[in-house]
């Protein structure tokens, strides 16, 4: 055994010799003593096991601070490129809404003529917007959301980019308008009527009225007034309309319509049924009972409401 060097020396050199810095002479001589000394070589086989636990080479440190930076530097590069993404995403919709899709207009800065064909139940509409820098983007119509027998036609306009004409003209074609009323809409604004297929058929409703009340004696023309609310309705595969009957309540009441609407001095009593009378010649004409949520030809319906109708205006008058 080496004697002339003393373990505790040799220890304190075990981390250079596992380090690798010991010059070529102290690595030998480190290295004889360790074959030679069973106490030292144990303790240089517990300093390697526990160095690397413990310490990181200069070259480890290096290599774990240039992962983070890579690490952050790719962070960096995504959230530039996600906000990059959604600024170019808003500025691109922005655009468009603005200059292609447009926003409805609003109803007083629309101008239109109207054509009904008859034969096809089809609504024409040529217009005009009266907006300057303004074009017509497009226009689309579409059902009430809460009424079926009404349509909303809505105008979109698009700021004029300078090498865009402008459009202020626009064309539209509604199918199916019969028994029904359209709209000029203008979303969280207003709505402007523009067509009821009633103001254009009052003749033949007042010929379906007159049919009605020579068809059933029982109602009354002073007392029991029929009401057109709009719609077609198919009975069996005949087009037809319904028509709502109040009774007049009061002594030497009467009625009268007023801007599309029914009014009277006295008091309304809605009756349980409406009457339907087909559109085509011959009329074949029915009961509608809310009773019983049929159609009917039995004309005692009527009666049965008559004599109620007799009893309420003589506890009308009486009070």
């Amino acid at each position: 055994m080496n004697n002339n060097i003393p373990c505790n020396i040799i220890k304190d050199l075990l981390p250079g010799y596992i380090d690798g810095i010991l010059s070529e002479t102290g690595s030998e001589t480190v290295r004889e003593h360790l074959e030679e000394c069973g106490n030292c070589h144990q303790a240089y086989l517990e300093m390697k096991e526990e160095l690397p636990a413990d310490t990181e080479t200069k070259e480890e440190i290096a290599l774990d601070g240039f992962k983070k930076v890579r690490r952050c530097t790719k962070m960096l590069k995504i959230a530039v490129t996600t906000v990059t993404g959604l600024l170019f995403f808003l500025i691109l919709s922005f655009f468009v809404k603005i200059f292609l899709i447009g926003e409805p207009l609003s109803t007083h800065k629309l101008r239109s003529e109207l054509s009904y064909n008859e034969e096809t139940s089809c609504l024409e509409i040529n217009g005009t917007i009266d907006l300057a820098s303004c074009r017509v983007s497009r226009v689309v119509w579409k059902p009430d959301e809460e009424n079926e027998n009404e349509v909303n036609i809505l105008v979109y306009g698009a700021e004029t980019l300078p090498f865009q004409s402008e459009k202020r003209e626009f064309k539209i074609s509604v199918p199916d308008m019969k028994g029904k009323k359209a709209y000029f809409a203008c979303p969280d604004y207003d709505r402007q009527e523009i067509f009821n297929w009633k103001h254009h058929h009052y003749d033949l409703l007042d010929e379906l009225e007159n049919e009605i009340y020579e068809h059933y004696p029982e109602l009354s023309r002073d007392k029991d007034p029929l009401w057109y609310n709009g719609g077609i309705e198919s009975v069996d595969g005949v087009e037809g309309v319904r028509f709502s009957v109040d009774s007049i309540v009061g002594e030497d009441a009467s009625f009268w319509t007023f801007n599309d609407q029914l009014l009277t001095d006295g008091e309304f009593e809605s009756r349980d049924f409406e009457i339907w009378i087909s559109l085509e010649k011959p009329r074949q004409i029915l009961i509608y009972d809310f009773r019983t949520g049929k159609y009917t030809d039995d004309p005692s319906i009527l009666k049965r409401h008559s004599e109620q109708t007799v009893e309420q205006i003589i506890q009308y008058t009486v009070e």
